[in-house]
């Protein structure tokens, strides 16, 4: 066991910002056909996945595309993802 825990505040910022500063780690945002993914890609989810990406890590949506290679279609599509350090996802 490496020490992990497990976190969750349920704001994205600030479970996101602890993989940046821990270096490991894990997000996601799970969708069903009952519970539809809440975040926006062109306003949250292409940010991040973007900086998550760029720092060296993995961002994966709809199977498995990475989340820079989502076609943005309208501004309110809305994604179920998960993000984090390259050796976890």
């Amino acid at each position: 066991m490496k020490g992990y825990t497990l976190r969750y505040t349920g704001g994205m910022v600030p479970d996101v910002s602890q993989i940046f500063i821990k270096g490991h780690g894990i997000f996601s945002c799970c969708a069903s056909k009952n519970h539809k993914a809440k975040l926006r890609v062109l306003y949250e989810v292409a940010c991040v996945g973007f900086l998550i990406e760029k720092a060296g890590g993995k961002s994966i949506t709809l199977g498995q595309i990475t989340i820079p290679e989502y076609e943005i279609k309208t501004y309110d599509d809305r994604l179920p993802f998960a993000v984090g350090s390259s050796e976890e996802i």
